[in-house]
């Protein structure tokens, strides 16, 4: 089953409307909105809203399974001009799904599932998908599936990974609390500096042990760094250390965070400091249910739709990843050329031409 020239212009169409109202996290209003719009225009279903997210729901008979398809929504912050846009390509899942739908009403149209479709906010603080994961408490879901288009792979192939698709990672933010004093007699203060120089220097080393003892990549990036300011009568009391760690599995995360925290303390400890630490933008790792992906490894085989199986995750993360503890999950990617602009710069943009693989994987999923 394939959308028509005129489906296919209607969501291409919705396509370009997303992207013109672009909304930050956790602000997705207009987005929202525009979506359900489209889906009582063009659907029958039956619309549930929640605060700041909405499902519809399809039924197709009483003793099938529940399956949901999940979209992201929002946008990201521009760096050349400060201002949302989509450099992520979330109009472009939302639209599909919204496609998804909509195809699904033709008469000829026979699924073997009822049909859940999730619209998430929230997707790039990951914090969205663990407000949807409520969604399981009300419907019944047998699996959730979701997709994300990649650069750096061969235009419209389907990538597929068995296990962990994406990584885990969260935001580290170290606090380092010491004595103000004056710039001529720093002995009768605590400057933190000392301390976080002395860390960053030892991150690669704590990096290398964990993945050493591990199960896969562990990654530390230095993203800020801030103690003092330009007053040079002034030994700072105070810093902050701001870190992004990710590692292919969470365990190893886990062990990485805890290696982080402990030297920290350590090195506050000999230094007159207190530190305490907090958490930002945390994502699970995304795992794809083996069976899930072995089933669509075979419809892609006998649809002749080119697919690949990617060495290893993402090094990214996805919040998708929460969804993943609830039921079995699957998780892939589509390649927008080899050559296409990255994600999250200020170049990409979603390619309309991705429109009808999504919507052949994602029919492929349910049977049509």
């Amino acid at each position: 089953m394939k959308p028509n020239d005129t489906i296919l212009s209607e969501i291409m169409a919705l396509r370009h409307t997303l992207h013109e109202i672009p909304e930050l996290s956790g602000h997705e209003t207009k987005t929202m909105e525009t979506l359900k719009t489209f889906l009582r225009t063009h659907t029958t279903c039956s619309i549930h809203e929640h605060n700041g997210w909405f499902y519809a729901r399809r039924d197709i008979a009483p003793d099938l399974p529940t399956i949901a398809f999940r979209a992201d929504t929002d946008a990201i912050v521009c760096a050349a001009d400060g201002q949302p846009y989509h450099g992520c390509g979330h109009d472009g899942h939302a639209a599909a799904l919204a496609g998804l739908a909509y195809l699904t009403e033709s008469a000829d149209s026979k699924p073997n599932c009822n049909l859940l479709f999730l619209f998430q906010p929230a997707e790039e603080t990951g914090e969205g998908a663990k407000l949807c994961c409520s969604i399981f408490e009300r419907e019944s879901v047998s699996a959730i599936c979701g997709c994300h288009t990649i650069p750096g792979f061969p235009h419209g192939t389907v990538l597929l990974r068995d296990d962990v698709f994406a990584c885990a990672s969260r935001g580290m933010v170290l606090r380092f609390t010491g004595r103000q004093s004056h710039a001529a007699y720093p002995e009768t203060g605590y400057n933190p500096a000392s301390v976080i120089a002395a860390l960053t220097t030892e991150l690669d080393t704590l990096t290398q042990k964990t993945e050493a003892n591990g199960h896969g990549m562990v990654l530390t990036t230095v993203v800020g760094m801030q103690v003092g300011g330009r007053n040079f009568g002034v030994s700072p009391g105070e810093g902050t250390l701001c870190l992004t760690v990710r590692a292919h599995y969470e365990s190893d995360l886990e062990q990485l965070t805890a290696a982080i925290t402990e030297r920290a303390n350590t090195l506050c400890c000999s230094h007159g400091i207190t530190l305490d630490t907090s958490y930002l933008d945390v994502f699970p790792d995304t795992v794809n249910d083996p069976t899930l992906v072995s089933l669509l490894r075979q419809k892609l085989v006998a649809a002749s739709i080119p697919h690949m199986s990617l060495a290893e995750p993402m090094r990214w993360s996805e919040d998708f990843g929460h969804y993943c503890r609830h039921v079995p999950g699957l998780f892939f990617g589509i390649g927008t050329g080899e050559h296409a602009p990255a994600l999250h710069t200020d170049g990409f943009a979603f390619d309309d031409t991705l429109l009808p693989r999504i919507l052949e994987v994602w029919l492929s999923v349910i049977g049509l």
